[in-house]
């Protein structure tokens, strides 16, 4: 179950179509753009955590903001683009 992979190739005006498995370069630069992949979607994914995590902070602070009138806190959590917690019943 081990088939080195395989590269297809057609000709676009023949309409011919080429299987080979793919050269050692190729394979190699397969590795390094899945390993790049890999990174720049974590690098997202920790990057959206972060932003997450911010968004949680505020919409919990504006919500703390008893001092202000409710329509306050809602408009500046509009404004900021945050979803407020629920207020306790």
């Amino acid at each position: 179950m081990n088939e080195p992979p395989i590269a297809i190739e057609i000709n676009c005006q023949t309409g011919e179509e080429t299987v080979r498995p793919l050269t050692a370069e190729e394979i190699t630069q397969r590795n390094a753009d899945m390993s790049r992949a890999e990174a720049e979607r974590a690098e997202k994914d920790a990057k959206e955590a972060v932003e997450l995590a911010e968004r949680t902070a505020l919409a919990t602070w504006i919500a703390g903001q008893s001092n202000l009138p409710e329509a306050a806190r809602n408009a500046l959590a509009r404004a900021t683009g945050v979803t407020l917690p629920a207020l306790p019943a």
